[in-house]
């Protein structure tokens, strides 16, 4: 009986483990180049490891029959802890969103700590039969409906990110969503153990490895895609149909820099690509090009529709405190996109002397 648990133990636990000690020896190497990346992860690797532990000692007390208060305290740490797992990968989806919306998002996990503590008192959400079967309450779904509910939250984040031109990301955070969900649909059906960790612990690998990809893919400061980028995904864009470039230029920068410093100046780069990113259509892709250069490339996006985003654009910055030069030109049959961006960059230029002209006006 000793040997056939302990060799369920070791199937439970390889295939996390390996991931794990993969994992921390990876992070450890890429801390100096990606501290931010790393420091995301931090926390989703912390609550994975508290995981496995927590869901081994519940293995090893429902094995033993236990019906005891340590057998209710690993259950209930295993419930929240799994949630705080999600909440923290969902934290990483959520990085370049407002702080209030990711306090609001921590109210369901609070909500589910206190319903699962109450298990210790009362029997609204487990207890163990004496047997040391589990029996459930009225209040004993809880945890799996929060879980459901932030699942759906990273799914339609995922989807929802389309938006910001991370559309890799996406594909990964809802491809993982979903191997989640079946992972925990496959372990309930057929009364499984350890699927769901192993999956968990897979998802977490490739997001940090996506993750560290997509760090050299981006500028830092921006979120913007790079330099590199730019040259990369405006290859062979002649066979593409409706192409069309916008050239901005962050105003003042030099200005900024001299009389209130380099931080300052990194704040209007980074207000002003905020402004700038707001209205990004589905197809169109945002490139930090230079110091406080920008290029947005639209692909398959109909001339109105780019009409429209430049207007909507104006009135943003318009409305904000940044002020950017904008010229723009759409592919016209037989040209090549090196000749499109001159004409785009030309015609900003033109833009940039016109809004100085404006300031030179005597009031």
């Amino acid at each position: 009986m000793y040997d056939e648990f302990l060799q369920q133990l070791i199937q439970i636990n390889v295939l996390p483990l390996c991931i794990i000690i993969f994992l921390i020896i990876f992070i450890g190497f890429n801390d100096v180049y990606e501290h931010e990346v790393t420091e995301m992860f931090v926390k989703p690797l912390f609550f994975l490891i508290i995981l496995i532990v927590i869901d081994n000692i519940d293995y090893y007390l429902l094995n033993g029959r236990n019906t005891g208060f340590i057998h209710v305290l690993s259950a209930v740490l295993g419930y929240n802890i799994r949630i705080c797992l999600m909440l923290s990968l969902i934290f990483i989806e959520l990085r370049e969103e407002k702080k209030i919306l990711k306090n609001i998002l921590v109210i369901p996990a609070v909500v589910n700590f206190v319903i699962t503590m109450l298990a210790f008192f009362t029997k609204l959400v487990f207890w163990y039969g004496e047997d040391g079967s589990i029996m459930r309450g009225p209040l004993s779904y809880t945890p799996h409906v929060v879980s459901f509910l932030y699942a759906v939250i990273l799914f339609v984040y995922g989807i929802y990110i389309l938006k910001y031109d991370r559309w890799r990301e996406s594909i990964v955070v809802c491809v993982a969503t979903m191997l989640s969900l079946l992972a925990t649909f496959v372990e309930t059906m057929f009364q499984l153990r350890g699927i769901l960790i192993g999956v968990v612990s897979l998802d977490v690998a490739f997001f940090y490895m996506f993750m560290h990809v997509e760090y050299f893919k981006r500028d830092i400061l921006t979120g913007a895609l790079n330099r590199v980028s730019f040259y990369a995904d405006t290859r062979n864009l002649e066979s593409k149909d409706e192409v069309t470039v916008f050239s901005i230029d962050l105003n003042d920068l030099k200005k900024i820099n001299d009389t209130l410093g380099h931080p300052a100046g990194d704040e209007a780069i980074k207000g002003a690509a905020q402004v700038i990113r707001k209205d990004l259509l589905k197809g169109s892709h945002f490139y930090r090009v230079g110091g406080d250069e920008f290029v947005i490339v639209s692909i398959g996006v109909p001339q109105e529709k780019t009409d429209k985003m430049l207007t909507c654009l104006l009135m943003d910055m318009n409305a904000s405190k940044y002020r950017f030069a904008i010229g723009s030109a759409t592919m016209q049959d037989n040209e090549v996109f090196d000749d499109v961006y001159k004409r785009a960059d030309r015609e900003m230029y033109a833009n940039k002397r016109a809004m100085k002209g404006e300031r030179r006006k005597p009031q």
